[in-house]
């Protein structure tokens, strides 16, 4: 009995022991989330116009920021946990909360945008999320979907964490708060955070170097975290920001080169939303024959407007949807700055589509080949890029309800047609793209 008993603490005092070693500590030493270092969320050119134009709500820019836009090597390893600890252990993400146009105040709440905190862009409001979490002041929970398992060892790599969704708004009011701001508190009316215009001056340009959002590792009370506490799951990031500076990953527009303007715009507003090719056989596409079909796109601009692809002009493009262009992507099909000759169809891997087809556009008035535009519809590049005066062709009017402004209708085709060096075989050919009309 008594040797039995000796045993029994024997065994115990080996499982506690092993249990002590379970923990998750950062790998990569060189993190930093200070507010210099942080991945920058690029909307390129932006812009404020009229409230005829640009009602509150309008969304004013869009981007996805990869994990690969820190700047480091997408397979580094940033954490690693036991793999046993993976169950209670988790991203936090949260705004920064404790800067006013970082993350503080909710300013969106005021317009129905749940969500959209601001910046330091007066009347410009910002939301991110992450695989479907929107982003609050508050540490929210994202769980770890990917890692690489070694030797009962769960690494998190760059790779693992997942793209970051930005979108801009106009909102209708400016923020209110008590606590101070690290940033010049009358805001700035245009320019970039490095240098921007403040709203109470006409020559007067200042910076704001502070985050939007931060990512950090987490978990309950299971898991041990050697290095650092991390913070809680509903916590106030305007307080809880334990991680700082050296476990976490921020994000931000102040390391970005988004740049507002206060131009005179034009704006999309209405499109052929469906276009229908007539049926073609895959026999007459190898000898080079094609499928079009017109559709029309209703543009309505400020007479002061100005139609071109420089600065501060107003540009029309068309951005493929995210599997389209991906697609374009494994087709090799991409130019050097993302823009692409072909439009392909969304589900091109299906066994349904049809393969080696691609569709071209043309302005119709001009006859002028047009490329699509990259992933994220960034603003400048000119043609090269996929964007084009927004008046090409001098589109026929149609009027406008509202004085100091004019409708057109411009039109363009689609052309199906066979890929180079693709064979082409029968199928369904389904592919989108979204009219984007952008002051550049």
């Amino acid at each position: 009995m008594k040797q039995l008993f000796k045993l029994f603490l024997l065994l115990i005092s080996i499982i506690v022991a092993t249990a002590s070693h379970a923990r998750c500590e950062r790998t990569y030493t060189a993190l930093n989330a200070s507010d210099s270092y942080a991945t920058p969320l690029n909307f390129g050119a932006l812009n404020l116009s009229s409230a005829y134009l640009q009602p509150v709500g309008t969304v004013l820019g869009h981007t996805v920021v990869p994990p690969s836009h820190r700047g480091i090597a997408p397979s580094t390893v940033i954490w690693t946990c036991d793999e046993a600890d993976l169950a209670n252990a988790y991203f936090l993400v949260a705004t920064n909360g404790d800067e006013p146009f970082g993350g503080h105040v909710e300013v969106g709440v005021a317009d129905g945008l749940a969500g959209v905190y601001a910046t330091w862009w007066q009347y410009v409001g910002l939301k991110q999320s992450m695989d479907n979490v929107v982003f609050s002041r508050y540490w929210k929970r994202l769980d770890i979907k990917n890692y690489n398992l070694v030797n009962g060892r769960a690494e998190i790599r760059l790779m693992d964490i997942p793209p970051l969704e930005a979108t801009l708004y106009k909102v209708s009011s400016l923020p209110y708060y008590s606590r101070g701001s690290f940033c010049n508190t009358n805001m700035i009316k245009s320019g970039t955070y490095q240098r921007g215009l403040l709203s109470n001056s006409t020559a007067s340009y200042t910076s704001c170097n502070q985050p939007s959002a931060y990512i950090q590792l987490g978990g309950n009370s299971n898991v041990t975290f050697y290095g650092w506490t991390p913070d809680k799951e509903g916590a106030d990031s305007n307080s809880s920001f334990n991680f700082w500076a050296g476990f976490g990953i921020g994000y931000g527009l102040n390391t970005s080169s988004s740049t507002l303007t206060q131009a005179q715009t034009c704006v999309a507003r209405n499109a052929t939303p469906t276009v229908n090719f007539p049926s073609i056989a895959a026999a007459q596409l190898r000898s080079g024959a094609t499928a079009e079909a017109q559709f029309n796109v209703e543009i309505e601009c400020s007479n002061t407007a100005v139609s071109g692809t420089a600065t501060d002009q107003v540009a029309i493009g068309f951005q493929p949807s995210n599997s389209a262009y991906v697609n374009a992507q494994n087709l090799n099909l991409t130019n050097a700055n993302g823009s692409s000759n072909y439009l392909i169809s969304d589900d091109y891997t299906n066994t349904q589509s049809a393969k080696g087809v691609g569709i071209k556009l043309q302005n119709a008035n001009t006859q002028t080949d047009m490329l699509f535009l990259n992933q994220y519809a960034i603003s400048g590049g000119g043609q090269s890029a996929g964007w084009y005066p927004v008046l090409d062709g001098n589109p026929s009017q149609t009027g406008s309800q509202q004085a100091g402004y004019t409708s057109y209708m411009q039109q363009y085709r689609a052309i199906l047609q066979k890929l180079p060096n693709e064979d082409p075989k029968p199928g369904k050919v389904k592919a989108s793209a979204t009219v984007v009309v952008k002051v550049q």
